[in-house]
């Protein structure tokens, strides 16, 4: 079956920094951006139209993810490399109301800034991973940590990645430059119930980002070495390692699956939004606004509107609708094409 394809339907430009985070709604009606600017944004993908936004104080947001009240998301203040090194504001996680603004609860544990952070499609659990070589499990309705895991190895200080199955049974992480642990989130205190090793693919990386696709059988890991990487989640295989999109700058660049699974995206340093097809190695070509052959992006609406102004850091599908959003401090909301 073809992949539909997509068009640029909209541009929402309601950030003035680096977007470096999005997430949908489980049923696909809300989408949440959350920025260097502190803006942590609500929007409705029906309309593509701004919701509710709020401010994070002074504090920039590094990552944010929405809880099972759409109204109510878990952000990370302070993204890493930034200046926001209060003693209060370092590794901080916070439970936001988009409803007042309001911080609810704080979840105060890491030392260091948060890379990664997840919610679990089942319950009130989420996870975050940090550069200070942890990954932590809590509970919404709990300000107290409910469980460590230490990160170790000799290149234990490169990013991590984490994510829940969609099914909320595995924790996934992408740690110490190339090691894929998954967790029975009902017994974390065993350890990981398997390993899989990447180093064999050359040199050590830093985890972006882990997307399991919708039945939980693939894994897409984005990361910092120029690499976008599928492998089978039950035996660890590397089916896939996209290249091509320009990552020499070593920004950190999530990848996702298409929402049919038959494609993987994945954004580069130049601005533009890479996609490839799980059934090939090399990109699909595709006559573009160019109307030359080239690795195929996402096709732009018009010929003015071919790529971002920045980097795009973050791609990340809707779960109901056929709709893609990518971001540098733009979000394009990309959709089938008629």
């Amino acid at each position: 079956m073809n992949s539909p394809s997509l068009a640029l339907g909209r541009v929402l430009r309601e950030h003035a920094a680096p977007v470096h985070s999005i997430d949908f709604t489980k049923d696909g009606e809300l989408m949440l951006t959350a920025a260097s600017d502190g803006r942590v944004c609500l929007y409705d993908c029906q309309l593509g139209v701004l919701k509710r936004a709020s401010q994070c104080r002074t504090h920039s947001v590094g990552r944010a993810r929405l809880t099972h009240d759409p109204l109510t998301a878990v952000v990370a203040v302070g993204e890493e490399g930034s200046h926001d090194d209060s003693p209060t504001s370092v590794g901080a996680l916070r439970y936001l109301s988009l409803h007042d603004n309001q911080y609810l609860r704080a979840f105060l544990g890491h030392t260091a800034s948060v890379c990664s952070l997840d919610m679990s499609p089942k319950d009130d659990w989420f996870a975050s991973a940090a550069a200070d070589d942890t990954a932590r499990m809590w509970d919404v309705r709990v300000e107290r940590c409910q469980g460590v895991l230490s990160f170790e190895g000799p290149q234990r200080s490169l990013r991590p990645a984490l994510s829940f199955d969609p099914h909320g049974l595995v924790l996934a992480a992408a740690l110490c430059g190339g090691l894929v642990k998954l967790f029975d989130v009902r017994a974390l205190q065993k350890g990981p119930f398997t390993t899989f090793d990447l180093q064999q693919i050359g040199g050590k990386i830093g985890f972006a980002n882990i997307n399991f696709n919708y039945d939980g059988a693939l894994m897409a890991l984005g990361t910092s070495a120029g690499v976008v990487l599928v492998l089978d989640a039950f035996n660890g295989e590397v089916l896939r390692q996209f290249r091509g999109h320009v990552n020499d700058q070593g920004v950190p660049l999530e990848a996702c699956f298409s929402p049919d699974s038959t494609q993987v995206l994945c954004g580069s340093e130049d601005g533009s939004v890479w996609r490839w097809a799980l059934g090939q190695e090399q990109p699909q070509a595709n006559a573009l606004a160019e109307a030359q052959l080239t690795p195929q992006h996402l096709p732009p609406l018009t010929g003015d509107l071919t790529r971002h102004s920045e980097a795009v850091r973050v791609v990340r599908s809707n779960p109901t609708r056929t709709l893609v959003a990518s971001a540098c401090s733009s979000i394009f909301l990309w959709l089938q094409a008629n």
